[in-house]
């Protein structure tokens, strides 16, 4: 089915949070079913998904707590039964943030890296270059009244202990004060299995993040994936790595799927999957050739300009850093083979409520 022509099936609104007297504008929400029992929820331009079985439901991201307790109401209203799991894609706090609000019913599962990320700040880093611009009163640390840009806008995020100040430690641990810890941790594949129906998890390595998982849905031939996969839309970065990258796509693509579901903007298909695979391999192989060729990076980005992707979104802001960043791994001689297709899952486990 194609998404942009999708049944809007429920809209919602909160009073979104405000910091000032300032009134602000409204997020844009939205239920929208994809197929059978399972729906995709908006929020300006971060999406989750859930699905709703007679035993309660199975749901991914909550994004943030304002988000969440819309969701929740909406939910009980509508469908009758709790949340009984979230599912977490990732640690970041624009994903994962407010599951707090579901710990009443839920049973929150996430990769086992993600709780070291989550860990209370450790030692005493320095503050950043930028955060060193802040503290005014130099006294290593960043105050709330010191604080501009993220920092400002996320003090409450970063600030760990709530002592009202921000040290190196927690910036470098990151704004996921908000963040509820998963309940339940996996290595490489776990099942959840509710009423019937079954939703796996998928390890995508180190791509973006080294907690990043991808949702299966086999009985609704779909997945979800929150920052690594992308539909006519191109990656703003591509850390730690590309080969990273290649690989979590092919794991993703190994899968049975047809409905593409993405954590921001566009939902698509399996094509649109494979497409967003391809880039990357054919900036690999692009610049590959290049160095083969005995040209410099600035010759193989004139030359490898990936017409093919012309109309995905970031296609004139992101190839050039991409194959510019291929170039220096390729210069490094690092590269990560991408996983077999046939690799087993040693520690794939199974759980119901």
């Amino acid at each position: 089915m194609r998404f942009i022509t999708v049944l809007v099936v429920a809209l919602f609104s909160v009073i979104s949070l405000a910091s000032s007297a300032a009134a602000q504008q409204p997020p844009t929400r939205a239920i929208v079913n994809v197929t059978g029992q399972l729906y995709r929820a908006q929020n300006n331009n971060h999406y989750t998904v859930f699905l709703v079985t007679p035993e309660g439901i199975i749901m991914s991201d909550p994004i943030n707590r304002d988000f969440a307790r819309g969701l929740k109401s909406e939910l009980a209203s509508r469908f009758k039964v709790p949340v009984r799991y979230v599912l977490y894609t990732h640690r970041d706090w624009d994903h994962a943030s407010g599951g707090v609000v579901f710990a009443d019913t839920a049973e929150f599962v996430g990769h086992r890296n993600m709780l070291t990320a989550l860990a209370p700040p450790a030692g005493n880093p320095a503050l950043t270059p930028d955060t060193v611009k802040m503290d005014g009163n130099r006294n290593g640390l960043v105050e709330r009244n010191e604080a501009s840009g993220a920092i400002a806008e996320r003090f409450d995020l970063f600030d760990y202990n709530r002592d009202d100040v921000v040290s190196g430690a927690e910036i470098a641990r990151g704004s996921i004060s908000d963040v509820y810890p998963p309940t339940t941790t996996y290595l490489d594949r776990h099942t959840v299995a509710l009423g019937g129906k079954r939703v796996t998890m998928h390890h995508l390595g180190v791509a973006h993040a080294d907690d990043s998982s991808v949702l299966h849905f086999p009985d609704e031939r779909a997945v979800f994936s929150a920052d690594v996969m992308q539909v006519k839309r191109l990656p703003g970065g591509l850390a730690p790595h590309v080969g990273a990258w290649i690989d979590a796509l092919t794991i993703i693509n190994s899968l049975d799927f047809e409905h593409a579901l993405t954590g921001h903007a566009l939902a698509g298909t399996k094509k649109d999957a494979a497409d967003s695979l391809r880039y990357l391999e054919d900036i690999a192989r692009g610049v590959a050739a290049g160095i083969g060729a005995g040209r410099s990076l600035a010759e193989i980005q004139k030359t490898l300009t990936l017409d093919a992707y012309k109309g995905f979104e970031r296609w004139d802001s992101t190839r050039e850093a991409h194959s510019g960043l291929r170039h220096d791994e390729r210069r490094a001689n690092r590269w990560n083979p991408v996983r077999c297709s046939g690799e087993s899952w040693d520690s794939s486990t199974t759980r119901r409520l």
